[in-house]
């Protein structure tokens, strides 16, 4: 893309935002404060700061512009509201701006350049000559001739730096899981007469038959595991009451629930299990299950993944939905849990550690 010519105004805003980006980002110690536009002058406020803060005031005026080189003359310094000789003036001026030449800017004799191609190196695939630079109405209008750039240079240069944050993303969150897994796996667990049966009964199993143990425990763990979260503080009101009427209807020995009940009374024992098993999963953090639960993580995280497949099973999708309506509005009220991580905070892990397995799976590693 090329332009031949066009014509904008500059406020001093606009100025003091570019003397920031552009020139005290190269200064150490530098900073300005504010930038006014007056008289053919440009005035400049700000602070050096060395061993003390020093407050200075600069007056500057815009001398020519030509082959891209800006000559700006000054007019005034004042350092700490005093008025600074010219002979100091010239000294002050070379050691400042000798700091500067980074950022294009040389000084010689009362007059500072600036180099505006130098400044264009922070708009990779954009070329343009300024040709003139005049004050009107306190703006700077500002003529700028043969613009020229490089439009798909530029997009590629873009989509480059969104894969780069986009990778930089991937990588903090795969961090955040690895550390929420080590921190996992150092919770303690909760036991109780349970935790005694299962593993005397573990022991009795034939060596051959060991191998399916823990497919065998798992409707038990999940019981289990539905009575631990009755007895947990921490676990809400509602929640219970849903564990309770899902996972103990199909064990009691009437049927509560008439045939002609709309929704409730079509859905058999199977459905109302898997919704009180998936509503656990989904709704109770992580750390609160991990606590309560008998088996290994792994098998734990297999049924988390199960059972986002079997709800979509008409009877569990139909009371997902209607108790999925009743349960955003209680929400919107009042919010049941806090993040999963606030109920690590007592877990702090020394050193790096694998836990095995992970309730919770890691990105995959990222591509450079």
């Amino acid at each position: 893309m090329k332009v031949t010519s066009v014509t904008t105004t500059m406020s001093a805003e606009h100025i003091l935002h570019d003397l920031k980006e552009m020139v005290e980002l190269k200064v150490p110690g530098l900073s300005f404060d504010s930038v006014e536009l007056q008289n053919n002058h440009i005035e400049v406020r700000g602070n050096y700061k060395m061993a003390i803060n020093i407050p200075f005031l600069g007056r500057v005026r815009i001398v020519s512009v030509m082959d891209n080189i800006l000559e700006i003359a000054v007019a005034k310094v004042k350092v700490l509201k005093i008025g600074i000789p010219h002979f100091i003036l010239n000294i002050a001026s070379k050691t400042a701006v000798k700091k500067a030449q980074e950022a294009g800017i040389e000084y010689d004799d009362g007059v500072i350049r600036v180099n505006i191609d130098n400044f264009l190196q922070k708009v990779p695939h954009v070329y343009m000559k300024v040709n003139d630079i005049t004050m009107q109405n306190n703006l700077l209008a500002v003529n700028i001739q043969n613009i020229q750039a490089d439009v798909e240079a530029m997009q590629e240069e873009s989509g480059k730096d969104e894969e780069n944050e986009e990778r930089i993303e991937r990588e903090k969150e795969a961090k955040r899981i690895e550390d929420f897994n080590r921190r996992i796996a150092l919770l303690e667990r909760n036991t109780d007469s349970y935790t005694n049966f299962r593993e005397s009964l573990y022991v009795k199993t034939p060596e051959e038959a060991k191998k399916y143990f823990k497919y065998a425990m798992i409707l038990p763990d999940i019981y289990a595991l539905a009575f631990r979260l009755l007895k947990d503080k921490r676990v809400s009101k509602k929640d219970k009451v849903i564990i309770t009427l899902t996972l103990g209807y199909p064990i009691f020995p009437l049927d509560i629930l008439p045939d002609h009940l709309p929704i409730l009374g079509a859905l058999d024992d199977f459905a109302l299990v898997t919704f009180g098993v998936n509503h656990i999963m989904k709704r109770i953090p992580i750390p609160i299950l991990v606590e309560n639960w008998q088996g290994d993580l792994k098998t734990l995280k297999q049924i988390q993944d199960t059972m986002g497949m079997v709800v979509n099973l008409p009877a569990v999708k139909t009371l997902n939905s209607v108790y999925g309506m009743v349960d955003q509005k209680l929400e919107e009220r009042h919010r049941s849990y806090m993040d999963d991580e606030a109920y690590l905070t007592q877990v702090v892990v020394e050193e790096p550690l694998e836990p095995n397995p992970l309730l919770v799976q890691p990105a995959p590693p990222v591509e450079v």
